[in-house]
């Protein structure tokens, strides 16, 4: 097993879960508008990103396919992370202004308008 912390909740997962497997298992929402049980995760839509720490070091990476390390500490909702969100979403409104998938992901991290 596994044992990494998100957003201050430890838990242990099995080897080869990626973050955002181990976070619906603890009940942490991420958003993602690319990640279905059809398709091998490749992060495409970008949504899912999160705060990892391992070993002192912090970066951001796309949480469905970041494989969960022992240790790793995850933060899904840091002002780096939302600020990331928002800005996706805001392009993605752009782009797809008519998608209502599009549109109410905006609408939850409080996007209107691009």
């Amino acid at each position: 097993m596994v044992s990494l912390t998100i957003d201050g909740r430890k838990l242990e997962v099995e080897p080869g879960t990626s973050v955002l497997e181990a976070s619906r298992a603890a009940g942490v929402h991420i958003p993602t508008l690319c990640d279905h049980e059809s398709l091998s995760p490749y992060g495409a839509c970008r949504f899912c990103m999160v705060e990892i720490t391992t070993r002192g070091r912090t970066k951001l990476v796309t949480s469905c396919t970041m494989p969960a390390g022992e240790g790793m500490e995850v933060a899904t909702s840091t002002d780096s992370v939302l600020r990331i969100r928002k800005m996706l979403a805001e392009l993605m409104l752009a782009r797809c202004p008519g998608s209502e998938p599009v549109i109410k992901l905006a609408a939850q991290l409080g996007v209107e308008k691009s």
